[in-house]
C-alpha cells in the first residue's frame, strides 16, 4: 500500500506508528504492507483473499511456524509474505502451484509493483520454507 502526501510533520508522525511503515528515499512515498487489517483501517473494499485452501494453508503454516519457535515478527512477516502469494494464484489449487508460477509470481507481481529486493527476499524464503515443510 502505498501513500502519497504533502510533507506534514503530524501524518508523517502518524504512519510511523504503523507496523511494517516504510519510507522508499528513492520513490519518495510511505509503503505500509497490505495486510487485512491496513485495508480495513484505510477502508479499501473488497480485499482480495487466498482461495479457501489456501487459508487452510496459511494456517497450517502459522501453527508449524509457532510450533518451531519462530519469534511473533517472523510468524507475522512470513504469513503476511504467503498470503499473498497464495492471493495471486487464489484460483488455482495450492497443490497445483509450480516453481514456474513462483517466477510468475515474481515477474507480474514483484517486480511490476516495482517492490523492494529485501520484500523480495522475504517471500522467497516464505514460499520456499512453506513449500519444503508444509507441502
Amino acid at each position: 500500500m502505498l501513500f502519497f502526501f504533502d510533507k506534514d510533520l503530524r501524518l508523517i508522525a502518524r504512519i510511523k506508528t504503523f507496523d511494517g511503515a516504510r519510507w522508499s528515499v528513492s520513490k519518495k512515498y510511505w509503503h505500509l504492507p497490505d495486510t487485512i487489517d491496513n485495508r480495513i483501517r484505510f477502508k479499501i473494499s473488497s480485499p482480495l483473499l487466498p482461495s479457501m485452501e489456501g487459508i487452510q494453508q496459511l494456517e497450517q503454516f502459522k501453527h508449524w511456524l509457532q510450533s518451531k519457535r519462530y519469534s511473533q515478527n517472523t510468524i507475522k512477516t512470513y504469513s503476511e509474505a504467503l498470503q499473498s502469494f497464495l492471493t495471486f494464484f487464489n484460483q488455482k489449487s495450492v497443490f497445483e502451484i509450480t516453481n514456474e508460477d513462483v517466477i510468475l509470481y515474481n515477474t507480474a507481481y514483484i517486480l511490476k509493483n516495482k517492490l523492494s529486493s529485501s520484500y523480495q527476499n522475504q517471500i522467497v524464503n516464505a514460499i520456499k520454507l512453506y513449500f519444503n515443510t508444509i507441502r
